[in-house]
């Protein structure tokens, strides 16, 4: 035999050989599953608890295992109610109506019960319609992707729901696969007073705090490419100032403990600070909100990357629902009187705070807000305008679900979080202080535990001028800001006690007509009573005033 006729001989031997072997690998695996073929976890919520029983000793014990929907197991034996399946050398027997024969399967619903008022979305976080669903109501679903699969939590992030023949969807994190579920008390530590009775009628406080608003703990989701702080000690300032004077602001963090920056990109009456495109899809003059803009996106975004990479953790302060300019644009969706007229209250126009066109203008600009390289989004003023319950008769508040003031706020901010959770930023709330102290909304929609349920971080405003002499047993705030910070955080911590919230509380001080001493004596107050990080509030900002109480800005932190 001829060397080639060998070589060609054994090189089809290892090809016979190779491909055997391929043949193996892919078979066993193959013939092993038609044996022992996969089942996924099936669960109306999105975990599943077994037990499985177990000797030790003598004496029988059973361990606890707690599955999340999607879980793939093998199929060891399959029984009429319940089958024996494998999973991480662990063998137990789960009920059949648990077990799917593909992931499609195990995540399909039938109906999903809403834990609130909710307006259905026209697309996954798209658009939100005119029509909702409400707190209990059975929602037909149509469809559940796997895409929408959390395969870590067992949670749905979406589902496609029916609702008047037309197909919408619900956000997952704000239904429940049951009735019983959806109408869970979770409010049952939550303290308030019913002061506003006396306006609003008997049963008035419990409805509007308590009967539709969603306590559910949520806990805190963390971004690994953003991490959150606690110990945030920032100073807040205008776009405008930023710019013009970067280097003083960048400076900061070298001669101080301040190691973030609150930058207002949408101000007091509706200016916005940047080139906006979000204005053209809202205003029908969008001029009017670009007339002090001092940056493009582009710029916007290449600035906070500047101060990010010098260490500094950036806040994009927005003025939510004290905006004439939108509240003139749109007055079928600002507070008006009975024949449609704009009215004024506090010398400005409003839009309301019901408003759904409202609520995603301003979720609009935080989106854009967040792809410019900010860390958090702060909603401020976000809340209905004070005073109105003495011209409640005189005003069109447009409440078109009938809800309370407290219900749309938290509803506004659950939406801007599940909207804003893909640019993986945070959401922070301003709250007025006295709301706090009083245990009730102030009837303007701020009741602190329902705020604090909602959002990454609350930012309390606790300016010591703020509150009346004797608030809080104190004779004189402004003259005790360290006793004033701390008995107003104490009074925080308590609320926060009463619901399962893991936002961050972050305290406004005072910078404006305080020394240098003052300062440092409202951040021990913070410190004292607990928490860490604060907010300096000094007007615009401008460094010409910062510079005069800088050496205050200590560090927060908790030794």
């Amino acid at each position: 035999m001829s060397s080639k006729r060998k070589k060609a001989k054994q090189f089809t031997r290892r090809q016979i050989i190779l491909l055997l072997a391929v043949v193996l690998v892919i078979s066993v695996p193959l013939i092993r599953r038609a044996v022992h073929p996969y089942r996924y976890i099936k669960s109306s919520t999105e975990t599943l608890t077994v037990k499985i029983p177990y000797s030790a000793g003598d004496e029988a014990k059973v361990k606890v295992l707690t599955l999340t929907r999607g879980t793939r197991v093998e199929l060891r034996q399959q029984g009429e109610s319940e089958s024996l399946v494998k999973y991480k050398d662990m063998e137990f027997n789960v009920d059949n109506d648990h077990l799917a024969s593909s992931l499609e399967d195990c995540v399909q619903v039938s109906y999903v019960y809403p834990r609130r008022l909710i307006n259905l979305q026209t697309t996954k976080s798209g658009k939100l319609s005119a029509k909702v669903v409400k707190k209990g109501e059975k929602v037909k679903v149509t469809e559940v992707k796997t895409e929408d699969l959390d395969r870590r939590t067992g949670a749905i992030s979406w589902y496609r729901v029916e609702k008047g023949a037309k197909q919408y969807w619900l956000n997952g994190e704000e239904v429940e696969t049951s009735k019983s579920a959806a109408m869970k008390n979770y409010a049952a530590n939550v303290e308030y007073s019913d002061y506003w009775d006396q306006e609003y009628g008997d049963g008035y406080s419990k409805k509007a705090y308590i009967k539709q608003v969603d306590y559910k703990p949520r806990k805190l989701k963390e971004y690994k490419s953003n991490p959150i702080k606690e110990d945030v000690n920032s100073v807040h300032t205008t776009l405008q100032n930023l710019v013009k004077h970067k280097d003083y602001f960048l400076s900061l963090n070298d001669k101080t403990s301040i190691n973030s920056i609150t930058v207002e990109i949408k101000g007091d009456g509706g200016p916005v600070y940047y080139e906006s495109d979000v204005v053209d899809d809202y205003l029908k003059d969008p001029d009017k909100a670009q007339t002090e803009t001092v940056v493009t996106k582009k710029e916007m975004k290449e600035l906070m990357k500047e101060f990010q990479d010098d260490g500094y953790y950036m806040i994009a302060r927005i003025v939510t629902f004290k905006d004439s300019i939108f509240a003139k644009q749109n007055k079928s969706e600002a507070i008006t009187d009975k024949d449609g007229d704009l009215i004024k209250v506090n010398d400005e126009y409003w839009p309301s705070a019901y408003s759904r066109k409202a609520w995603m203008y301003n979720v609009d600009i935080a989106k854009e807000a967040a792809k410019c390289n900010f860390n958090e989004i702060q909603f401020d003023y976000c809340r209905f305008p004070d005073g109105t319950a003495t011209i409640q008769d005189e005003l069109d508040m447009q409440n078109k679900y009938n809800e309370s003031k407290v219900a749309a706020i938290q509803g506004f901010l659950t939406y801007a979080h599940h909207e804003l959770e893909s640019y993986k930023v945070y959401v922070a709330a301003d709250i007025w202080a006295w709301p706090v102290v009083a245990q009730d909304d102030q009837d303007i929609g701020q009741f602190f535990p329902a705020i604090a349920n909602a959002v990454d971080v609350v930012c309390p405003m606790a300016y010591t001028d703020l509150f009346a002499s004797g608030a809080m047993d104190i004779d004189d705030p402004v003259s005790h800001p360290e006793k004033t910070l701390y008995k107003f955080n104490k009074r925080v911590k308590q609320q926060m006690n009463t619901i399962e919230s893991d936002a961050v509380v972050r305290n406004w001080i005072r910078g404006y007509d305080y020394s240098t001493s003052e300062i440092k004596a409202q951040i021990r107050g913070i410190n004292r009573a607990g928490y860490e990080g604060y907010l300096v509030w000094y007007g615009n900002g401008n460094p010409y005033q910062l510079r005069k109480i800088q050496k205050g800005f200590i560090s927060s932190k908790i030794e």
